[in-house]
């Protein structure tokens, strides 16, 4: 690839975590350099991103960055090509992508993962015309927690007690049943939209999303059990430093307990012990396609934010 002279495509460097922030910000990503590097350290010694800037004599045009994910095809890399806007026009957007292209095809990648905002038809129209076609939508639901009133979901709760299902939490528990429960997470997220089909998530991938070595709250892992004690379901939240509001990272039923009206009663488990601990706001990630919680989480009075489009395309 030729640059014009003065320009430079260069490796990123931790001392470029601020305006790779401001880049990703462009994107839609919501992160600052301390969370950029955060989030780097704690990938420890696994894949990590790939990431380059092209830099015309001091000034940063644009950059781009391929990451694995857990969310796409595992012979796949999510990539973003972001460009500062004083600098489009000019052939950089071009320029990077032609570079990200050719370092995922060197990495041993079949296909490239772009995740498109929802609101942002010129992104959309990007991602179109170099190929990528939607894979699926997913979207950010938030909740009001001073608007819900407990009671009003008594009739669900009895409904639920008379089947002999009661709710309890990992406080106090040892490591043996902290493992158990790793593991129990780890299969019911192969059985939903989002990773089907994929990689069972290690244990060290689930204690990272539930915040285990680093902010854990074991009153926060909620299970749902049967009569005998079987495991029936579980529903997790944690929370993101700085952030004003608290994260339903997952609310997922045994195959044999679904159809049995427990998710609802399940999810109000971790919306009691957020009003609890005085937060305000709950949000929680969607599948477009995942209806039966689409449907738990309207009732409950979740309202859809903003969301992205997950593009994948065919390296050639």
């Amino acid at each position: 690839m030729t640059l014009p002279d003065g320009w430079t495509l260069r490796p990123y460097a931790p001392e470029d975590a601020p305006v790779f922030a401001e880049l990703l910000l462009l994107g839609g990503r919501s992160t600052s350099a301390d969370d950029l590097l955060a989030a780097d350290t704690r990938r420890g010694p696994g894949p990590q991103p790939t990431r380059r800037l092209l830099v015309r004599h001091d000034e940063v045009l644009g950059g781009w960055q391929l990451q694995p994910s857990l969310f796409i095809p595992p012979d796949f890399l999510q990539v973003s090509v972001l460009v500062f806007p004083a600098a489009r026009g000019q052939g950089v957007g071009q320029r990077l992508w032609q570079a990200a292209q050719q370092t995922a095809r060197d990495l041993g990648a079949r296909g490239l993962s772009s995740d498109v905002p929802d609101a942002d038809p010129a992104h959309r129209a990007w991602a179109d015309r170099r190929g990528f076609t939607l894979h699926t939508h997913r979207y950010v639901s938030e909740l009001d927690l001073t608007g819900l009133n407990l009671a009003d979901f008594q009739a669900q709760l009895d409904a639920t007690h008379a089947q002999g299902v009661t709710f309890t939490d990992l406080r106090g528990e040892g490591d043996a049943t902290l493992e158990r429960y790793v593991d129990f997470v780890a299969d019911r997220l192969t059985e939903t939209p989002d990773l089907a089909g994929y990689p069972r998530w290690t244990p060290t991938q689930v204690r990272d999303a539930l915040r285990l070595d680093r902010d854990p709250h074991p009153d926060w892992l909620i299970l749902a059990l049967g009569p005998d004690g079987e495991w029936l379901g579980t529903t997790a939240m944690v929370r993101f430093r700085h952030l004003p509001f608290v994260y339903n990272e997952l609310t997922a039923l045994h195959p044999s307990a679904r159809g049995r009206g427990l998710a609802l009663p399940l999810k109000l488990q971790v919306v009691q012990r957020a009003q609890a601990g005085g937060f305000t706001t709950m949000r929680t990630n969607n599948h477009s396609l995942n209806a039966p919680m689409l449907a738990v989480n309207r009732r409950l009075g979740f309202r859809q934010l903003a969301g992205r489009y997950e593009m994948h395309g065919l390296l050639r």
